[in-house]
């Protein structure tokens, strides 16, 4: 019995389309079966993005019929259980534990990669009970594992269509999705297209003389054209497709030839999609049927395609972080990213207020500034870390193909010799690539703009590009309605591998602007800006780095102001701020008394008291410099 649905025919045309019986509904002829399948089977399906094989002693073909989750899983009715491990530990005695419970193979996680005599003991402990040992790739989590190996077990049990529809043993080289396209596209007389969730092309069988300009079209650009995507959303095919687990029909017409379509599915969980389409002819009787078992056997195949592409993901993500970091080997974290060690870098921090973490508003402004600093400068490495977004910005062109593969070096010292021709020496910021209306002057800290924006390193080229993102981000950041204060600050550029120190400094710079803004809403001074470069707080970040040396020292002091200043706090520090308004103001009573909003008498009776309890004279210069730095190393931190 067909089901109907609306299908369209061409661009703003509909017509009907059917569901197509193909064979036994349900799970069809890769329903799963009893049995078992190898343990190489099951391993072709990945590729090292799930699992790795350690030792087999039984050999590859030893025999697997069921996929435990935990020790728990394991129990009478399950032989030839493949174990995965989850929450024991990576040690000997778990391999012989899931030997004594009746696992024929074990996987474990955190198994050391970077040690060989722990990795070495497993794999003994595993060979002398005869039992296939295989580690959790890095960064794939159990659910993955699981998944792929579950649905890749299901499959390859139940087998694979054979010429006359039937099953047949499942045969290695059909464990790719371009194999499987091609395979398929053998049996049911046209061609196929196998597609993910966001319609991307994923494989597909040799294009013939007759195909359609609309599977051309989609072969060329990657994907289903955007006006394709919203006809089959506007006409219901597309939610048909993600609802039904039946292939669906559409007849040839004067705009296209006949088409098969089917859900590929793991579980619930659709994974794509896998489309045939006649050429130059009809498609065979039985087509809806192969196309039913392909969907069954590409399950795996997409699973493991998932695998690849959160792995690729994980790995960019740890080689950013341990970049800007400056943990690992730097060089091959540049490597990873498609950059050249003496690419030159720089990074941007922004960073929200504390009390807004958690606010949806607060993620919003985040994302926002994530989404447009990747579409203003292409290839950014964005990190969310906490109440900050950290960007490593790229201000050389990546290595050709971006893929990894190391490029041939510049000069001997990796420096930038071809730029400047000073063998790895950055030039100082000069006037020229400066944004208009921007006068320049030079002094000791290097160029800097009118404004205080500049660069210690790189050139003026490169650092205005940055600064002008910084601004960029910043702007944006403003005009998210109702967001809480977000502060962007860059650091110098730098080689790639020294983006930790650009992030360090760049980090600072977000400090600086925050106690600066603290510092003039106190004051009762207008807002400065919530963006900057290093040079556009010089000041602040000499001082708060001095601040941060000092600190051990403060801590481990002793004296009149360290008795003051745990008295006054454990009093609610209201003699501490007295001092540090009076101090800021220039030691002015008037001024200090309107910034703290009392009487001039009040500030002086103050002033007194803490002169006769404590002892201390801030007539004294050294006394005022020691009680400056009290109250800038105990004040809290602004929000």
């Amino acid at each position: 019995m067909a089901t109907k649905v609306a299908a369209d025919s061409g661009r703003g045309r509909a017509r009907g389309g059917r569901l197509m019986d193909g064979g036994a509904r349900g799970a069809g002829p890769l329903g799963g079966g009893a049995g078992a399948a190898s343990l190489r089977a099951l391993l072709s399906f990945d590729d090292g993005e799930a699992v790795r094989l350690l030792c087999a002693p039984a050999g590859a073909d030893a025999a697997v019929g069921h996929v435990a989750v935990g020790f728990d899983d394991l129990g009478p009715g399950r032989g030839h259980a493949l174990l995965l491990a989850v929450g024991a530990p990576a040690v000997p005695a778990t391999v012989r534990q899931a030997a004594r419970r009746g696992a024929r193979a074990v996987v474990l996680g955190g198994v050391p990669a970077h040690e060989p005599g722990a990795r070495a003991e497993l794999v003994a402990a595993a060979e002398e009970i005869g039992v296939a040992l295989l580690a959790r790739a890095e960064g794939a989590d159990w659910g993955q594992v699981a998944a792929l190996l579950r649905s890749a077990l299901a499959y390859a049990v139940a087998g694979r269509p054979g010429p006359d529809g039937g099953a047949a043993e499942v045969s290695e080289e059909v464990f790719s999705l371009a194999s499987l396209a091609a395979q398929v596209a053998a049996r049911v007389g046209g061609s196929i297209t196998i597609e993910d969730t966001r319609l991307r092309v994923l494989a597909h069988s040799a294009t013939g003389e007759e195909a359609d300009p609309l599977r051309r079209t989609t072969i060329l650009g990657g994907r289903v054209p955007a006006w394709r995507v919203a006809e089959l959303r506007h006409s219901g095919l597309l939610r048909a497709l993600w609802t039904s687990p039946e292939v669906i029909h559409r007849p040839a017409d004067a705009d296209g030839p006949e088409r098969l379509v089917v859900a590929v599915r793991g579980g619930r969980e659709v994974l794509g999609s896998i489309w045939a389409a006649a050429d130059g002819g009809a498609l065979v009787p039985d087509a809806a049927a192969h196309l039913r078992a392909a969907a069954g056997l590409a399950a795996p195949l997409l699973i493991g395609e998932r695998l690849r592409e959160s792995g690729t993901a994980r790995r960019r993500e740890s080689a950013l972080r341990g970049l800007l970091e400056g943990s690992g080997h730097r060089r091959t974290h540049a490597w990873s990213l498609g950059l050249s060690p003496d690419t030159a870098c720089a990074v941007v921090v922004a960073e929200r207020r504390a009390d807004a973490a958690g606010s949806e508003v607060a993620d919003r402004a985040l994302d926002v500034l994530a989404l447009q600093a990747a579409a203003l400068r292409p290839g950014t490495g964005v990190l969310r870390d906490g109440d900050r977004l950290v960007l490593l910005v790229v201000c050389d062109p990546p290595s050709p193909g971006g893929n990894g593969s190391p490029p041939p070096e510049r000069n001997g010292q990796g420096g930038r010799a071809g730029r400047d021709g000073r063998d790895g020496r950055s030039r100082r910021r000069t006037p020229e690539g400066r944004g208009r209306g921007e006068k320049v002057r030079t002094g000791a800290a290097g160029t800097q703009t009118e404004n205080g924006e500049g660069e210690e390193d790189g050139t003026g080229a490169e650092a205005g590009e940055v600064l002008a993102l910084v601004r960029e981000l910043d702007l944006s950041a403003a005009a998210v309605a109702g967001a809480a204060p977000v502060w962007v600050g860059a650091g110098p550029v730098l080689p790639s591998v020294r983006a930790a120190e650009s992030r360090e400094r760049a980090e600072l710079v977000v400090r600086a602007l925050r106690e600066r803004e603290a510092r003039a809403v106190a004051a009762g001074r207008p807002r400065p800006p919530r963006h900057s470069g290093p040079a556009g707080v010089d000041t602040t970040l000499e001082v708060l780095r001095v601040l941060d040396a000092a600190r051990p020292v403060w801590e481990s002091g002793a004296g009149p102001v360290h008795t003051f200043v745990r008295a006054d706090a454990a009093a609610g520090g209201e003699l501490l701020r007295t001092l540090a308004a009076f101090l800021d103001a220039g030691c002015d009573v008037p001024a200090a008394a309107r910034r703290l909003v009392v009487h001039p008498n009040t500030l002086r009776y103050r002033l007194g008291r803490v002169r006769e309890r404590y002892g201390i004279d801030l007539a004294d210069p050294d006394t005022r410099l020691l009680v400056a730095l009290a109250a800038r190393l105990t004040a809290p931190p602004p929000v």
